[in-house]
């Protein structure tokens, strides 16, 4: 079986796919994939059916969430494609012992089907959406004080395709993904079962467990100089209002990035912001599975919010209830998850060199690997010590007590150690 890469794309970003025709016409637009389908068919003559099949998958599944086909796209299409280019099957001729060796190619793939980088799957040309030569199924992980540390010193960024493997969370997703795909196929009548819960149970990528229960987490001092720079950024410069309004909320109310952006199905706006009959705040945000769920918003964060307040009106005089949360500095509308992380990161890059400046290289250092989920995780680890577990778990968004626990309340690694090196022989 060859490993080389001689595929193409299927399918496309959400955005774009959601408005697309179901059927053959999906494809008009798109030249390379058509030829590739219909050379594939020639010799596997259910292709075209596996195509249809998953497209009308994926349609479905599109319905709930961006997320939600982003991951559910990638897992199916990557099986799409090994089918018929490596194993040279459809997709409902695979066997057992087929899926067992495609969980084991997923888990390590060649070097050909790994990007150096995240690529789109399609460029347009001509008003047709051609193949993007550089897209590969997998991208190749760098660490973030890698890239840095070699664009800072002015050298190539270390790239290597070899020895890429994913990690246990991501053959999870794969597993999950495929198994409903299996489920979808059956109830629709084209395949004949769903062997994915069997071969999951004997798999040797999924390990229970952890050898360390620590959190990726801002340090106090970490924190301390984000919030400090942020503040001094905007005290000289009043675009950077928005800065501090962003790095403070997602930080004290727990936020993932997307519950700050602006989506197909929800805007957040200032009417969000909201206060019961005794007196408390709160905001609405729409979570994780669609969910809306109302935070509460602590007395703290009063002075950004009235602060950020206070600038977009000084902006613009109509500022109202209904006015986007968090604007553009130029331009209209909310900002994207991409966006809100740029800003993030600027924050976090100002701390970095503050903090080396001042002789904090070791924190500088670990601050450059820091991502912007980071700060839900620093407020969550700094407020689970002083309220109810089931406060917490309501305000971070988590079904389950159980999630919260696990994440948050766990023994503290660096006095587990303190105390291990004590012992007696």
């Amino acid at each position: 079986m060859s490993k080389a890469f001689t595929a193409t794309p299927l399918f496309d970003a959400h955005k774009t796919f959601v408005r697309l025709p179901m059927g053959p016409a999906m494809l008009n637009d798109y030249p390379d994939s058509k030829l590739f389908i219909d050379k594939i068919a020639s010799d596997i003559p259910d292709a075209t059916q596996d195509f249809f099949y998953t497209q009308s998958f994926l349609k479905s599944y599109s319905r709930k969430s961006e997320a939600t086909y982003r991951g559910y796209r990638n897992e199916v299409e990557r099986l799409l494609l090994w089918s018929w280019t490596v194993a040279n099957k459809s997709v409902i001729k695979l066997k057992r012992p087929d899926l067992e060796a495609y969980f084991d190619f997923v888990h390590s793939p060649p070097a050909p089907w790994v990007g150096m980088s995240v690529a789109d799957r399609f460029k347009i040309k001509n008003g047709q959406s051609r193949q993007n030569k550089n897209w590969r199924p997998f991208v190749v992980k760098i660490a973030k004080q890698d890239r840095k540390n070699a664009l800072d010193n002015g050298l190539t960024i270390p790239h290597s395709t070899d020895g890429h493997s994913l990690s246990h969370e991501a053959m999870k997703i794969c597993y999950s993904a495929l198994s409903c795909f299996y489920d979808y196929l059956t109830d629709e009548g084209y395949a004949f079962g769903n062997p994915i819960p069997a071969i999951r149970k004997q798999s040797p990528f999924l390990i229970k467990g952890a050898t360390s229960k620590s959190i990726k987490r801002l340090s106090d001092l970490q924190w301390d100089y984000v919030l400090d720079c942020a503040s001094s950024a905007a005290d000289i410069d009043s675009e950077h209002e928005r800065t501090l309004f962003i790095i403070a909320m997602l930080k004290t109310l727990y936020l993932r990035v997307s519950e700050l952006s602006d989506r197909s199905n929800w805007q957040p706006v200032w009417k969000h912001f909201w206060q019961d009959s005794d007196g408390n705040n709160w905001l609405k945000v729409l979570g994780k599975g669609n969910k809306i769920r109302d935070i509460s918003v602590p007395n703290s964060l009063g002075p950004y919010i009235r602060r950020y307040e206070s600038y977009r009106q000084s902006l613009n005089p109509s500022f109202g209830l209904n006015a986007t949360l968090v604007a553009k500095n130029r331009g209209v509308g909310g900002m994207t998850s991409r966006q809100l992380r740029r800003i993030v990161q600027q924050a976090f890059d100002l701390a970095y060199e503050k903090m080396r400046s001042e002789g904090f290289i070791d924190e500088a250092l670990a601050l450059r690997e820091a991502t912007t989920h980071w700060l839900r995780h620093t407020g969550a680890s700094q407020d689970i010590a002083t309220r109810p577990l089931k406060h917490m778990a309501d305000d971070l968004g988590h079904a389950s007590m159980g999630t919260t626990d696990q994440v948050y309340i766990q023994s503290d690694m660096k006095e587990r150690a303190r105390t291990g090196k004590e012992r007696d022989v």
